[in-house]
């Protein structure tokens, strides 16, 4: 019988060692993968405050003067300048205009962000395929998720099955 509890032990320590870093990998993955989306995209413009943090993607600009914004964020330091990738030097200063003209009664309100925005989205959809940057998509990492994840289950349900089924027979 203690060669017998010896092998159920090495099994339970060998299910233990595949099934738990593959859920680890594909909770992970997961979470990635739902979380890449709200991240702001190439186009994107954040109004923000001075001394706000920034991320990695998208334009901050303070949102009562529409000036770029010098900022910090995890791993990010940002410069203070309005460039669209993909935007020719004119598109860029088209935007500038844009921006100085809505602040020129002092401050931007929150339908001149939407305008700012709006004329942003405009020029980019116009861009040709090639030269356009797209959002990226967390598509690829939630698939990745999902299979690892799906393989952790299906070993740990055929681990389980085959626990029961030898608990009956009396191992």
């Amino acid at each position: 019988m203690s060669s017998d509890g010896t092998a159920a032990a090495l099994l339970t320590v060998l299910a233990g060692s595949l099934i738990l870093p593959l859920l680890l990998a594909g909770g992970i993955f997961l979470i990635i993968g739902l979380n890449t989306g709200s991240t702001p995209g190439p186009y994107t413009v954040v109004f923000a405050k001075a001394g706000d943090e920034c991320g990695a993607t998208g334009q901050y600009l303070d949102a009562s003067t529409g000036d770029p914004l010098r900022c910090m964020g995890p791993g990010v330091l940002r410069d203070a300048s309005l460039e669209f990738p993909g935007f020719s030097r004119e598109q860029n200063d088209e935007i500038r205009r844009w921006l100085a003209t809505l602040a020129e009664d002092g401050e931007l309100s929150v339908f001149d962000h939407r305008s700012v925005q709006a004329k942003i989205d405009g020029i980019a959809a116009g861009l040709p395929p090639g030269i356009r940057v797209e959002r990226e998509s967390g598509a690829t990492r939630i698939w990745i998720g999902v299979t690892l994840t799906g393989a952790g289950l299906l070993l740990l349900s055929g681990f389980a099955w085959r626990w029961r089924r030898n608990r009956r027979a009396g191992f």
